[in-house]
């Protein structure tokens, strides 16, 4: 009995095989490799072009703190020793002053104008003096004062005696701040004063109008304040100093 020739099944791939060529993943096309040196000249013209935006918003922000909240200021002469000496930077807050009034014992910055019109500079000088305002930096002829509350609206206030003795609504003031510790020699303030500095007499003193502050140096021997100028208004006044930031060996609170 010879056997049947048998044709050759064709083979099926198995589940197994079907499910492994399915999952496959498909390879992505190949992208021509940049050469590393123009990614990074993109990556620094890219940093070009927006540099000159992050300069302006970084302007804006410092704009707004000094108009609003902090303003840094160089002290430029020596009526304020000991406590503030020439060259020395402060940070002045203009925050308090919009919720309450100068109180006695600040140490105050007040606008040039105060005691005189300030002079009338060409626009680049005004720029230039604007920025150097921002770093807290000498603005050449035109100087803010700083000086220390003494009296405010209402208050009586005296400066008599050798040494001089600061008497405010009858009560004597301690100056154990003012340079050396006493005051011999400065300009005195008695009822005598009060017209020419357009106050009002009441008994040996002089009263404060309302709306204004007494302000005096530290170094009374050598400060141009109220007892020469009369009371500054209180709608000049910048703000108060409250700290030392420059030299480091000055910092320290007002």
């Amino acid at each position: 009995m010879s056997s049947a020739e048998t044709e050759p099944r064709p083979s099926t791939p198995s589940p197994d095989r079907e499910d492994a060529q399915d999952r496959a993943p498909s390879q992505p096309p190949l992208t021509p490799l940049r050469p590393k040196g123009r990614n990074r000249l993109e990556g620094f013209l890219k940093h070009l072009t927006e540099l000159p935006m992050l300069v302006l918003i970084a302007f804006g922000i410092a704009i707004i703190i000094k108009t609003f909240l902090i303003q840094a200021f160089f002290i430029p002469s020596k009526s304020m020793l000991p406590a503030l000496r020439v060259g020395d930077r402060v940070l002045v807050e203009k925050i308090s002053y919009r919720l309450h009034d100068p109180r006695r014992g600040d140490v105050v910055v007040f606008e040039k104008s105060v005691f005189g019109k300030a002079p009338d500079l060409p626009w680049y000088q005004d720029a230039r003096n604007y920025l150097r305002e921002l770093l807290g930096l000498p603005t050449g002829g035109e100087e803010d004062y700083i000086k220390r509350v003494v009296a405010v609206a209402g208050d009586t206030i005296r400066y008599v005696g050798t040494p001089r003795r600061l008497i405010v609504n009858g009560s004597e003031v301690d100056l154990s701040y003012v340079k050396g510790g006493k005051d011999r020699f400065s300009s005195t303030i008695t009822s005598n004063d009060c017209k020419r500095l357009e106050m009002v007499a009441v008994d040996d003193g002089c009263r404060v109008p309302a709306g204004r502050i007494f302000v005096m140096g530290d170094n009374r021997a050598n400060s141009e304040d109220s007892r020469i100028l009369g009371p500054v208004d209180k709608d000049k006044v910048v703000g108060r100093a409250f700290v030392v930031i420059w030299p480091p060996a000055d910092f320290g609170s007002v």
